[in-house]
């Protein structure tokens, strides 16, 4: 597939360091997990489908309602809770009423207590879940972790524990002498990690990992670190980067998941907090981005191909340009890019923007995401984007869509497992008789847990039926974005389940934890529906594992429309998920659904996942890469040679039957500017003595009573006006090259363009035979020029938005016009209708424009001869040579005329 490597750089590396410490300084380093640090799981469950683990004997605290008391089921809880209230209630009634009652509520509650601990030491045997907690890593932890753990502890352990011990904690001599071993970070982007697993042994090169260590580095000394460092490069393909511990928490805790995240995901921030640290966490975010490209450049060998991942490097692309200007560079967005109107609203915009731009390839997950992008690009830079990519001033930057999967064969391989068939027999007997619906998100705001509990508790509301028949299991994954949900989630589970629960059935079991891979496997599977219902989302990969678990069963998906994969899923069921009437509904259609129809919407999302699979996802990514490096893919480079005219003037003298074509404005006169009498003369002059031996087109934008004017005097000179709408061949006259055009998009765009005439000083509009110009030039001087740059990227996408979309058009960006046309009127065109006539041997093209591109890169693909093209300043371009302004134009025609007079 490629030749040489792919380095490929994500925040975190897949792997990580264990260190072996002594025991008694081993709490002290174990490495933060995303499960809360209880003894008891934080699990709001049914007492006969969840078992709890044996625990010592404590003093119980007093009972809440929340997930992470101490009581074992969430029976006590609602008893205590409905005691006190009772007891409140009947604090009017006297003394002796409220003394029986509580009484008698308390028997009840030894009573539910007591065949609460029967069921359970009944099941102690069948767990169905399996809540010991992950392997925890013994790694250094940095001044903001511990500052973390010392919020967590009884403030009468804090002043006790630590403060004899203080001096040691950053010390590296707890970790020099330490044995130390590499493994599996569980931190980072897991679904890119499979990615590029699952196609190492399919590439012809070899891929190399960039990315932090997901731990603390400072306490590490200079040995430690060149140590690790060198057995990641040697024997896991993996080149560690090492900020401070300040860089990264700035950068990732702060500006990433403060700023960024939110932001990506549609969340505008309001926090003042967030207004006094902004230029602090900027600052980290740019020096660990910097830090980043220290260590590729150091490492970076030619052929290389650099693909950066996701809104934590963002500006590493331009970093990576600045070192290495010829190097292939990648860059691909995991999370959705949102509108312009959000991303518009970050101070640091155009600083993101511009590093992204720097790379040859952009990359993200669906068409909306694409397309915000290049709106903003548009909007904020004023730069000219096309769908498939974007014109910069010193290259072209492709912007593709390549959804992200999975690797169904691993996953498959994964699923057999005998642990996993085990869990799938006890939930199935676990919850006999009942409709099992799953669900696991992260708890973050913008995953709509919340909302999807409400949801489920209006499912329950409007259809009864269902009421003691369906459980939800909701797993939530803990995250390092600050929130405040838990509490909330927590009362909606405790009303619900207290709504609708029995001592027998609950609803609701939320997991405020995870639970092993092989269990949620076995979850995915027996579930009869799943419902994924985040609020704002990427590609979502849990709706793709369950599709391929749901391989016998076919339980229909129930899918919000604000995921990017719900554009590759037309068979699952969409919902808005703020429509809690309609996730209930859905929920309802979901169960009643017949076999026939579960089969066929599961074959057309399976269909679906085959096709985006991990394999697809990162070889077409990486594809692409590989082919900006061949000639005909490393297009629109700026580093082209001027044009050598004494080379050009050999080939020309060799040809038969030479072809001569120009642009006119910014090319034989200056750009948006009459030349003058003398200058005309000249040119007149040349091209006078130039036709009599060759073949010369000018090929204008201008209209034809403007270029007949200009030049119409000249014999045997063959015109063309309005990028080849009319033609006049030699020695003839003009002609329509096009009879029929339609041109109904033309008031649409006049009205838009009159909208922003008045709003722009100086601008005016320009209507011609087949298009419509709108000049914004003469507005180009002082406090007016940013003001017009800015309306001309409103207006670009106001046109792409309102009418590229209903018509055949297609908006063409100058230096400071905005031309609309006909998607067939193009130099392209005509460039070919006049190489049928002429049937050249040599062709020498020379233009300034992007209208010109298109003819450019149209006569690089002939198979003629002598192909010469050329533009005007050294420029993101199609062409081969460059000659540096207009004068040197003229200076080239003088030596072709030169040449033709004196062999004449």
């Amino acid at each position: 597939m490629t030749g040489g490597r792919v380095l490929c750089a994500s925040l975190f590396l897949p792997y990580t360091v264990d260190f072996q410490i002594a025991k008694d300084k081993k709490s002290r380093y174990i490495a933060t997990t995303t499960a809360p640090p209880r003894n008891t799981p934080p699990v709001i469950g049914t007492p006969s489908s969840v078992a709890v683990p044996e625990q010592q004997p404590t003093p119980k605290p007093p009972v809440t309602t929340t997930t992470t008391a101490t009581t074992n089921t969430l029976i006590d809880s609602l008893a205590a809770q409905k005691q006190q209230q009772q007891q409140q209630a009947s604090g009017t009634g006297g003394a002796n009423t409220a003394t029986a009652i509580t009484n008698n509520r308390q028997v009840e509650q030894q009573q539910q207590q007591q065949q609460q601990q029967k069921e359970t030491a009944k099941n102690e045997q069948e767990d169905v879940f399996d809540f010991r907690k992950p392997e925890q890593l013994v790694q250094p932890k940095s001044k903001a972790q511990r500052e973390e753990d010392l919020k967590r502890l009884p403030e009468l352990q804090v002043l006790h524990q630590y403060r004899h011990r203080q001096n040691s904690i950053d010390s590296p001599s707890v970790f020099d002498q330490a044995p130390w071993s590499v493994r599996p970070c569980i931190a980072g982007n897991i679904g890119l990690h499979n990615a590029i697993l699952s196609i190492r042994e399919k590439i012809d090169k070899k891929c190399m990992w960039v990315g932090t260590l997901g731990m603390s580095t400072d306490p590490l000394s200079h040995q430690t670190r060149g140590n690790i460092r060198s057995t990641m490069m040697m024997e896991h393909d993996s080149i560690p980067v090492m900020p401070s511990d300040a860089e990264f928490e700035g950068h990732y805790n702060r500006y990433c998941k403060q700023v960024l995240w939110p932001y990506f995901h549609y969340v505008v921030q309001d926090d003042l907090q967030n207004m006094m640290y902004q230029d602090d966490a900027w600052d980290a975010y740019v020096a660990l981005n910097q830090r980043f490209a220290d260590v590729i450049v150091e490492n970076y060998q030619e052929g290389d191909i650099l693909w950066v991942n996701d809104y934590h490097l963002m500006l590493l692309p331009g970093m990576l340009r600045k070192k290495l200007p010829n190097a292939i560079i990648g860059f691909f967005l995991h999370i959705p890019f949102p509108s312009s109107e959000l991303f518009r609203c970050l101070p640091t915009r155009k600083q993101l923007l511009q590093g992204m731009l720097e790379a040859d390839l952009i990359g993200f997950q669906t068409y909306s995401f694409a397309r915000h992008f290049l709106q903003t690009c548009s909007r904020i830079l004023s730069v000219d984007a096309t769908p498939s990519g974007i014109q910069m001033d010193t290259h072209y930057v492709s912007v593709g869509i390549y959804p992200i999967g999975i690797d169904i064969n691993a996953l498959n391989k994964k699923r057999s497992a005998p642990e996993v068939l085990r869990s799938i027999d006890m939930l199935r007997e676990k919850y006999a008789g009942k409709k099992l619906i799953v669900a696991r998100d992260k708890l973050d705001y913008i995953k709509g847990v919340r909302q999807k509990l409400l949801a489920f508790e209006q499912f329950l509301v409007c259809h009864p039926e269902w009421r003691g028949k369906v459980v939800l299991i909701q797993i939530a994954l803990s995250t390092a974005e600050k929130n405040e949900l838990r509490a909330h989630i927590t009362d909606v589970v405790s009303r619900v389940n207290s709504k609708f629960s029995n001592i027998s059935y609950q609803p609701i079991v939320f997991l405020h934890q995870d639970i092993s891979f092989s269990q949620y496997l076995a979850l995915l599977t027996a579930a009869d529906a799943s419902l994924i219902t985040p609020l704002r989302d990427g590609m979502n990969l849990t709706s793709h594992e369950y599709i391929v678990c749901q391989e016998n069963n076919h339980g229909p998906l129930i899918l919000s429309e604000f995921t990017g994969t719900y554009g590759s899923f037309g068979a699952c069921l969409r919902v808005n998920p703020w429509d809690y009437r309609q996730v209930g509904d859905a929920i309802h259609e979901a169960l009643s659904m017949g076999e026939e129809e579960k089969q066929g919407r599961w074959k057309e999302l399976y269909k679906s996942i085959v096709t985006n699979s991990a394999q697809n996802y990162a070889s077409s990514i990486i594809s692409e890469l590989s082919k900006i490096r061949s000639d005909e893919m490393h297009r629109m480079s700026a580093q082209i040679p001027l044009l050598d005219v004494d080379h050009v003037m050999q080939l020309f003298k060799a040809s038969k039957n030479p072809l001569f074509l120009f642009d006119y404005g910014g090319t034989l006169v200056p750009h948006g500017k009459d030349a003058g009498a003398n200058d005309m003369d000249r040119l007149t002059e040349l091209l006078t003595k130039l036709t009599q031996t060759s073949a010369v087109y000018v090929i204008s934008g201008r209209t034809q009573v403007n270029i007949d004017r200009d030049l119409g005097s000249i014999p045997n000179l063959g015109l063309s006006a309005e990028n080849g709408y009319h033609i006049r061949p030699r020695g003839e006259n003009w002609q329509l090259v096009y009879q029929s055009v339609d041109l109904s998009w033309m008031p649409a765009v006049k009205q838009i363009f009159q909208y922003y005439t008045e709003r722009t000083p100086g601008a005016h509009v320009e209507t011609k035979d087949i298009s419509i110009v709108w000049h914004y030039r003469s507005s180009t001087v002082g406090q007016d020029a940013q003001f017009a740059k800015w309306q001309a990227g409103e207006c670009q996408n106001h046109i792409a938005d309102s009418v590229n979309k209903n018509f055949q058009v297609h908006a063409v960006t100058g230096k400071t016009t905005i031309e609309v046309l006909p998607h067939d009127i193009n130099k392209s065109a005509i460039a070919n209708r006049i190489l049928q006539d002429i049937q050249p041997d040599f062709v020498l093209a020379i233009g300034d424009d992007r209208m010109d591109e298109e003819m450019f890169a149209f006569l690089n693909k002939q198979k003629i001869p002598n192909v010469i093209t050329c533009t005007v300043g050294s420029r993101s371009t199609e062409a081969k040579y460059f000659v540096p302004n207009v004068q040197s134009v003229h200076n080239t025609l003088e030596a072709f005329t030169t040449t033709t007079t004196s062999t004449v």
